[in-house]
C-alpha cells in the first residue's frame, strides 16, 4: 500500500487572527507563513520516505481556506528541492481549465521531474470559482440543473487531455471545444510550406488551411490518473473503464466496499483483469498521539473543525449518514467534536496510539479482509492550525506514521 500525504493549504491563524486581518488569504505576511510551512511538510514527507505529496485546487478563498490555486506552479519549486517525492495536484479541476493548456502544464512537468508526477481530475463543486472561471452558470458537479453539462464537458475535457498525449497532432470537434478552431481548419497559415515539410503530414492542405494541431512537449512518461469518486456511480463505472486510479473520498466500511467492487467489476467488463483494491484508493484523516484523547482532540481541533464550518455546507458529511439521523440534509452536526466522533465511527478517520491506528488501518488496507487498497490518501488538516510549536507538531504527525505505522503495511 502506498502512502500520499495530502495537506490543506489553509492559512493557519486563529479565528481572532482571521477576522482582524480579514481577508487574511490576502495578507502577504500570512500567506508566505503558509507556504514555508508547505515547504517543510514536502521536504519531511520526502525525507520518510512517503510516496506522494498532494493538494486541492481553489480560488477565491480569501477568508484563509484552501488558498493555493495553481499547485503545479509551486509543485515545480517542491521537487527542485526534494528527491524522490511524487507530485499529484488533487485535483485539476479541468471543467474550469483550456484542457491543452492543462495537457501542456503536465508534460512539461513530467520532462522538469521525470517519475515525479501523477495528477487527479475532478469536476468541481464550489460555485462562486467554478462558474466564474467557467464563465457559465451552472457549471458544477452534483446540482440538478447542472450535472448533466458538467459530467459532458468533464469527459470531453479529459479525451481532448489524452489525444493531446498520445497523437503527434489531432482535431477535436466536440460540444465544448474545437482544436483547431474552427474544427473545419484554419485557413491561410503564413507557415504552410514549413509546416508540409517539419510538420505531421495532413496537417495542412494543399490550400495551406490547417486542420490538427499538437502540442510540445510529447509527455515523457505517463502520470498515474487519480479520480474522486464522491456521490456519483457513473465515476466509478467510467475510472474503471479507462483504467484511472479511483479513491473515495468520503463514507464509511459499507460505501468503500460498494465503491470497490463496482469498480473492479467495471474494470473487468472493459477487459482488465484486476483484483478488489487495484488502482483504488481511500481518503482517511490520521491523528496520532500519546493516547488516543490526545490524538482525538488534535483531529477535533483540525479536521473536525474544517469540515463543521466549511465542508458540511456542501454535503461531504451525507458519507457519514446513519439510519437513526434526521433527514434534513445536508447532514449538520451539533459541534466539531461530535462531528469528529463520526467520523472515527464510519472508519474516516484513523486515530489514536500508533497501535491504534495500525490496527484500524490494517482493516482499510486490506478492504475489510477482501483485497488488497492501493493507495491510502491522507488528508492532514494538521497545517492549518496556528499551534505554538507548529513544526514540532506536523513533525510528530509525519514521523509517527512514517516509521511506527506505514512500515507495517509496505
Amino acid at each position: 500500500m502506498k502512502t500520499m500525504f495530502m495537506t490543506s493549504s489553509a492559512i493557519p491563524v486563529t479565528p481572532q487572527e482571521r477576522r482582524a486581518k480579514r481577508p487574511v488569504s490576502r495578507d502577504n505576511d500570512a500567506f508566505r507563513n503558509m507556504l514555508q510551512g508547505y515547504e517543510k511538510l514536502a521536504l519531511w514527507a520526502d525525507e520518510l520516505g512517503i510516496d506522494a505529496f498532494g493538494s486541492t485546487e481553489h480560488h477565491f478563498q480569501y477568508e484563509g481556506g484552501e488558498s493555493i490555486p495553481n499547485n503545479l506552479l509551486l509543485y515545480a519549486k517542491l521537487a527542485a528541492l526534494t528527491k524522490d517525492i511524487t507530485f499529484v495536484p488533487m485535483s485539476v479541476v479541468v471543467n474550469a481549465h483550456d484542457p491543452i493548456r492543462v495537457a501542456e502544464d503536465l508534460a512539461l512537468f513530467s520532462h522538469m521531474f521525470p517519475g515525479r508526477l501523477g495528477v487527479a481530475f475532478a469536476r468541481g463543486f464550489q460555485t462562486r470559482w467554478v462558474q466564474t472561471l467557467s464563465q457559465t452558470e451552472n457549471a458544477v458537479a452534483h446540482l440538478p440543473a447542472s450535472e448533466a453539462a458538467n459530467r459532458q464537458k468533464f469527459d470531453e475535457f479529459l479525451e481532448i487531455i489524452e489525444k493531446a498525449w498520445t497523437l503527434d497532432s489531432f482535431n477535436h470537434n466536440g460540444p465544448n471545444y474545437q482544436a483547431p478552431f474552427p474544427a473545419t481548419g484554419i485557413p491561410d497559415w503564413p507557415l504552410a510550406d514549413w509546416t508540409r515539410e517539419f510538420g505531421v503530414p495532413g496537417d495542412v492542405d494543399a490550400d495551406g488551411t490547417i486542420h490538427r494541431i499538437g502540442i510540445t512537449p510529447k509527455l515523457l512518461s505517463r502520470p498515474e490518473i487519480f479520480i474522486p469518486s464522491t456521490r456519483s456511480e457513473q465515476t466509478i463505472i467510467d475510472s474503471g473503464r479507462h483504467g484511472r486510479t479511483l479513491f473515495v473520498a468520503a463514507g464509511g466500511r459499507d460505501r468503500i466496499l460498494h465503491v470497490a467492487t463496482t469498480y473492479r467489476d467495471a474494470a473487468r467488463e472493459a477487459g482488465r483483469d484486476v483484483r478488489l483494491g487495484d488502482k483504488f484508493g481511500v481518503v482517511a484523516k490520521i491523528a496520532l498521539g500519546d493516547t488516543f484523547d490526545e490524538a482525538f482532540d488534535f483531529a477535533v481541533r483540525t479536521a473536525g473543525f474544517w469540515y463543521q464550518h466549511i465542508f458540511q455546507k456542501f454535503w461531504f458529511n451525507e458519507g457519514y449518514r446513519v439510519d437513526t439521523d434526521p433527514p434534513e440534509r445536508p447532514l449538520r452536526f451539533a459541534d466539531e467534536r461530535a462531528l469528529t466522533q463520526r467520523m472515527y465511527e464510519a472508519g474516516q478517520l484513523l486515530c489514536g496510539t500508533p497501535e491504534q491506528v495500525s490496527e484500524q488501518l490494517a482493516d482499510m488496507a486490506t478492504l475489510y479482509g477482501q483485497g488488497r487498497l492501493d493507495w491510502l490518501i491522507w488528508e492532514s488538516w494538521g497545517q492549518s492550525m496556528p499551534f505554538d510549536d507548529w513544526d514540532a507538531v506536523q513533525r510528530y504527525q509525519l514521523e509517527t506514521y512514517a516509521k511506527q505505522v506505514m512500515p507495517a503495511f509496505r
